[in-house]
Formats: C-alpha cells, sequence, structure tokens
C-alpha cells in the first residue's frame, strides 16, 4: 500500500524542514512546493531533463528491462537469485524502513518486499522521472496487498528528502558509477540510515585479477563501465564491517557496511614501549626541525646511557632548556 512518508524540504536554507501535505503536492514553511508527479502521489523533488539520456525517455523502462536481460544472458545469472543475495546483505529486522537508491523501474523491489515479510516501509527513488514512473506504475498494485508501506520520489540522491537517520537500511545496485558526486551520493545514504543499519552498494566493476585478462579488457571496451573500481576510499570514516565481493562472473562489485556516527576507537595516545618511545600523536605531530646527524646520534647514545627512549629523553631535554622542568 501507499502512505504518506516523512518528506522533508531539500533546500540547504531550510536545514531539512518538514513539508505539509496538499492534494497537488507538498509544501515547506519557506515556500519551497514540491508537486507530485499527474495522477500520482510521487513529489518531484528534482530530476534529470527530458531525453538528457535514455533512461529518461518515454520508453526508458523497456530500454533497461532489454539491458538486464542481456546482463543476465551474457554472464549466465539468475536474476532472482542475485537480488536475493544482496537484499540478504541488508540485514533487515522486522519492520524496518529501508530506502532504495537508483530504484530505476523497481526491479529490487519484490524482492525487498519479501524480505521483510509483510511489516515495514520501503521507499523508492530515482533521478529520472520516466523511469521511475514507470516502476510506480509497476509495483503500486503488484504489491499494493502486502502491508509493506511503499513510496516513491523523483529526487536526486546526493540530496535526499529525509532527515538523518530516518532508514534502518540503504540499498543501491546499478548506476552509482555514473553518479556526479560518488562520495555525496555514498554520503547521503549514511547520512539518512541510523546508526547500527547497512547499506549495500553495488554496479559493473571487473575484479582485479581479471581486469589484466583479454576477456577484461574485451568487457571493457564493449563497456567502459566495466573499468570501474569499487569506490571504496568514497566510504565515509565512520564505516564499519566493511566487505566487498564480486558477483556475475567477477564482473559487478558490491560493497556492504555498517553505519555508524562514532569515531573509530583507535587510541592514538598510547604509549610505545622501546628504544623509540612516544605515541602514534607525538610521532605525527610532535616533529622537530632537522639537526646534525652528529648531534642527534649523541642524544640517542645519552637515551641509551639513561635508560631513557629517545622521545622520554628529548622532551626532558626541552624542558631543561625551556625552564619547565
Amino acid at each position: 500500500m501507499t502512505d504518506h512518508i516523512s518528506y522533508c524540504c531539500t533546500d540547504p536554507k531550510c536545514n531539512k524542514a518538514g513539508l505539509s501535505r496538499s492534494p497537488d503536492g507538498l509544501r515547506c514553511s519557506g515556500g519551497h512546493f514540491f508537486p507530485f508527479a499527474p495522477g500520482t502521489d510521487v513529489p518531484i523533488f528534482a530530476s534529470e531533463a527530458e531525453n538528457s539520456n535514455e533512461y529518461s525517455m518515454a520508453n526508458a523502462a523497456e530500454i533497461h528491462d532489454n539491458a538486464l536481460r542481456w546482463v543476465f544472458r551474457t554472464f549466465a545469472g539468475s536474476e532472482p537469485d542475485l537480488r536475493r543475495r544482496l537484499v540478504a546483505r541488508l540485514g533487515l529486522p522486522p519492520g524496518a524502513r529501508v530506502l532504495v537508491t537508483g530504484a530505476g523501474a523497481g526491479n529490487d523491489l519484490p524482492y525487498l518486499v519479501a524480505a521483510l515479510a509483510g511489516e515495514g516501509e520501503i521507499h523508492a527513488q530515482d533521478f529520472a522521472k520516466e523511469m521511475l514512473l514507470a516502476g510506480e506504475a509497476r509495483h503500486r498494485e503488484a504489491l499494493g496487498g502486502t502491508g509493506i508501506r511503499l513510496t516513491f520520489s523523483v529526487s536526486d540522491a546526493m540530496n535526499l528528502p529525509f532527515t538523518d537517520g530516518y532508514f534502518d537500511a540503504a540499498y543501491h545496485f546499478g548506476g552509482i558509477n555514473l553518479f556526479p558526486d560518488i562520495v555525496g551520493g555514498i554520503a547521503e545514504m549514511n547520512r539518512v540510515v541510523r546508526p547500527g543499519g547497512r547499506v549495500v552498494i553495488g554496479d559493473e566493476g571487473i575484479a582485479p585479477w581479471l581486469a589484466i585478462t583479454e576477456l577484461g579488457k574485451m568487457l571493457v571496451n564493449n563497456n567502459p563501465l566495466y573499468a570501474y573500481a569499487p569506490p571504496l576510499a568514497s566510504l565515509p570514516v565512520t564505516a564499519r564491517d566493511v566487505r566487498l565481493t564480486w558477483e556475475l562472473c567477477n564482473c559487478f562489485y558490491v560493497i556492504d557496511y555498517q553505519v555508524s556516527d562514532q569515531a573509530l576507537p583507535v587510541d592514538i595516545d598510547v604509549p610505545h614501549l622501546g628504544r623509540r618511545g612516544g605515541t602514534i600523536r607525538t610521532r605525527y605531530a610532535g616533529k622537530l626541525e632537522g639537526i646534525a646527524p652528529e648531534l642527534r646520534d649523541e642524544a640517542y647514545a645519552e637515551a641509551v646511557r639513561r635508560g631513557l627512549s629517545r622521545v622520554a629523553f628529548l622532551e626532558s631535554a626541552l624542558r631543561d632548556a625551556l625552564g619547565k622542568s
């Protein structure tokens, strides 16, 4: 079934203000209005220009279907098996709220509905209006009797219309390679998932051991997207339990991780034992200007005679020289 969802304004000046509903769209207190697509309750927050690419055309869903059939025939894969495996990586709890970015025509939605077993909420988002509306039309009635709250929005994955931590999980398969800002797209998925929830991301990208082969070169020649590397460097610094695998003959990468809002528990002030001494922090931030090698060696030798680490001796000498003993 469909129902109203807690959207917020995407204009940065409004600081994620809530939206009020009217028959033809959503409005914020700052005066911004987001209309519903005609004949639907799908709000349009942002969309790509009409006919800017094949997925913004009126028959976008059919084009996408043809491309998917080619993929699964080429790589000897089962679409239901693959999508069930990817959805399972979300580890969805009962009643979970799930965000699907770049949802396209909604091919993953039936598998997410099955994983939620009749209790929860799924929101499908895409920047391509025609593709997203085709998915909404396909699944609104087919999945409407499941008990799952199913909603859609035409919006920018790098500026999602949701408050922090609204979802229990976020899912994206296919399309992130083409994001104009991959770091920003992942950051937004991370922002709207609560701490402890999971994010799953996948797209074309040949495994390194295959990329150097003739087959790998043929695949990249056929579609340059297969040359993309998994965007591990784009993950948030707080990501936990990161996993990377490849699917479909090692030609599609899949990353999943647990969201956290806490810094990594690395204690950079634990003293090192041994001749050098110091800590991670002091070794990195406490470097001094270069001195003559002979004087350095004498200082190190004196540290040994006194039974001190090099850092402890140098700090003691500097305190004496500065009158801070």
